[in-house]
């Protein structure tokens, strides 16, 4: 493990700063197209920033949204993107939504900080609250405050990556492959860039929970490639505090999810 914390330090910026590749797809592609208006995927957003960029999201109370908190950066300025530049757009499809609105202000990690080196360590800071200038959330539902997902757990991941930008795509059964000291977990779900803040999901007693979300790609040498992700332990205080929700409920607008879809494991 210190071997491979050590070579994530030496990696990671050189994987960030090539995120116009798919570094984020380890070996086949496995990532699927999802229905937008499906719940949870209905909970899904493309965060919108106004530069012609976007970021990914979900829903975790009816005015309340987790994304990372890098995705707030605009590089052209080299200052923070003011909330009246986003927008959340809940169950997008290919220029069709479910419905969208403005984000009223924002709520940055602490220790957060923007135009430094990435790391592991800044990793663990990666997350940032959208306060939405709508419920949101009673037209398209939101999933639950759940726990950090473990080795054993099936994930489930759904965004809106730079070559899917226009669908949500998931990775249905991706894996926790360990945790880096920052507290960061790295997985070996397919994410790339523009899926930075997606959820990483854990159905619970047939309910889907947020464990996490998606916020890097960690290079380990060799071609080796593994995702970092923010486990919800690190925001969910702040979060509750935000109105977020233990229990998930789904919009009306939302349709319920195709019983086909493996959501975990088939007994």
């Amino acid at each position: 493990m210190k071997r491979l914390i050590l070579a994530a330090l030496a990696c990671l910026v050189p994987v960030l700063a090539c995120a116009a590749g798919l570094n984020g797809i380890k070996g086949a592609d496995d990532r699927i197209e999802v229905a937008a208006n499906q719940y949870p995927w209905s909970a899904v957003g493309r965060l919108n920033n106004g530069q012609g960029g976007h970021c990914s999201g979900i829903l975790v109370g009816p005015k309340l949204a987790v994304t990372a908190a890098h995705c707030l950066w605009n590089k052209k300025t080299r200052r923070p993107m003011p909330a009246a530049s986003l927008r959340f757009v809940a169950g997008y499809d290919r220029g069709q939504y479910l419905a969208f609105t403005n984000v009223e202000s924002t709520i940055i990690a602490p220790g957060w900080q923007f135009d430094v080196p990435y790391s592991p360590d800044l990793a663990s800071r990666d997350w940032a609250l959208l306060i939405l200038a709508e419920p949101l959330g009673d037209k398209v539902g939101w999933v639950g405050l759940g726990t950090a997902p473990g080795p054993a757990d099936w994930l489930v991941t759904v965004g809106y990556g730079q070559d899917k930008a226009h669908i949500p795509a998931a990775h249905l059964g991706c894996h926790v492959a360990g945790k880096l000291a920052s507290g960061v977990l790295t997985h070996d779900c397919d994410a790339v860039h523009g899926d930075s803040g997606a959820p990483v999901l854990v159905w619970k007693n047939g309910a889907p929970t947020l464990a996490a979300i998606h916020v890097a790609t960690f290079g380990y040498g060799g071609g080796k490639y593994l995702g970092g992700a923010v486990p919800v332990d690190a925001f969910a205080a702040e979060a509750r505090r935000q109105g977020a929700q233990l229990s998930g409920k789904p919009g009306e607008l939302s349709q319920s999810l195709d019983a086909a879809i493996p959501v975990s494991p088939r007994p």
